[in-house]
């Protein structure tokens, strides 16, 4: 049973990984053709199925910074990292970017699984009380975003960019599927904007230091990535991006901190859903579905089993992770970087073009619209995400079911 299990978990991994350096390609799309094919893997053991799972959505919470802050091409979930991780990247620093986000995930995975005990019995006293006010919880976040910005000029440009990303936001995850409108969207607020800026002001990337120590203390950024993973986790409609930006902003998380908390929010996202079905049954992740799709609920054998995985892929996914970025940010300065630029330009269009069609394109234009403008106002590109927190904001108040009438969608 041992060797089966181990076999699955890097089978897992092995997966994840191919996944997480695909942007555009989610892991739920797997989870998706594995559930249609489940007569065919009729003959192996439900357990390692889950196994297989678990260790497939952990590995790729730790690859899929690779192509966001090396190319700039980001997931759902990593959106902004492409900001900070790209910064790092101009200064020589991208080894640094990609340590941070992995100690992030390890940080993250050993503090969850440290607690599980904790959490199985809060999380049913817990929920109910959160769940009512979380519009509220956002509503005053993004005040406080805009508030930090310098002067009242600066707070003006922030809020139309908050408001007109947010409205973008609105109307195209409620007028289309969000899973189809998310990546074009995402990919022209974050990943385009940058990439034409860094490619007109004919940025090269200098030599990368081949960092092995990060110095500093790094627990305020896992704590704001433990945090935000549990807030991602244990509420419906709430993203790692917008659970990032909420403790992000509450905490005052530094840059460094801010990538640490990037790195540990999508690791713990995905193991507290685990711990979500184990104590109430809810499904918070792609991941969890289908775990849903294969058993009606899990055991307290199943779940310790689960989180074993899911800690052991932390730590041998860190070491894939870095492995990978140190050969891609060696080969990295080999190439032009205008060129590279323009090539993962053309490619994010074309996937764009194939994985959402004409509509894909109209937002991915609308997106780099509104990224540009925000460097042309410049403000914080953290407002960008009004695209994903005014939606949930309209969600948690009920009012969007009105809104979306109004207009007509």
């Amino acid at each position: 049973m041992f060797l089966d299990v181990l076999i699955f978990m890097l089978l897992g991994i092995l997966v994840g990984t191919l996944t997480g350096l695909m942007p555009g390609i989610h892991p739920n799309t797997v989870f998706v053709c594995m559930i249609s094919m489940i007569a065919l893997m009729g003959s192996a053991p439900t357990i390692l199925l889950l196994v297989f799972i678990m260790a497939l959505a952990v590995s790729n919470t730790f690859v899929d910074f690779l192509p966001s802050i090396i190319f700039g091409a980001p997931d759902p979930s990593t959106a902004l990292s492409v900001l900070p991780g790209h910064k790092l990247l101009l200064e020589g620093r991208g080894h640094e970017a990609i340590m941070l986000t992995v100690m992030g995930g390890l940080g993250v995975a050993v503090l969850t699984f440290l607690t599980m005990p904790l959490l199985i019995h809060i999380i049913p006293q817990v929920y109910p009380v959160i769940r009512p006010v979380l519009h509220i919880l956002l509503i005053f976040v993004v005040v406080w975003m805009i508030a930090t910005e310098k002067d009242w000029r600066g707070r003006v440009s922030a809020m139309v960019v908050f408001l007109l990303s947010g409205m973008f936001g609105v109307v195209s995850l409620n007028a289309f599927a969000s899973g189809t409108m998310l990546f074009p969207s995402l990919t022209g607020l974050f990943a385009l904007s940058t990439l034409l800026v860094s490619f007109y002001t004919r940025s090269v990337i200098p030599h990368q230091d081949r960092t092995t120590e990060i110095p500093g203390d790094h627990r305020k950024g896992i704590l704001i990535g433990w945090v935000a993973g549990w807030f991602a986790g244990m509420l419906p409609g709430v993203g790692a991006a917008q659970a990032g930006v909420l403790a992000a902003q509450s905490l005052r998380a530094s840059t460094r901190e801010f990538i640490t908390a990037l790195g540990g929010i999508n690791t713990s996202n995905i193991m507290f859903t685990f711990i979500m079905f184990y104590v109430i049954g809810r499904t918070r992740s792609g991941a969890v579905w289908a775990i849903s799709q294969l058993v009606d609920s899990i055991t307290l054998w199943d779940m310790a089993l689960m989180m074993l995985v899911g800690i052991t892929t932390c730590f041998v996914s860190a070491i894939v992770t870095i492995g990978i970025a140190r050969v891609l940010l060696n080969q990295i300065r080999r190439i032009n970087y205008s060129t590279m630029s323009l090539a993962v330009m053309v490619l994010l269009v074309f996937m764009v073009l194939v994985l959402s069609g004409p509509w894909g394109m109209l937002a991915v234009l609308t997106g780099t619209f509104m990224g540009l403008l925000s460097i042309l106002f410049r403000v914080k590109r953290s407002h960008l995400m009004g695209y994903l927190i005014l939606p949930t904001i309209l969600y948690f108040s009920g009012l969007s079911p009105m809104l979306m009438a109004s207009v007509g969608i």
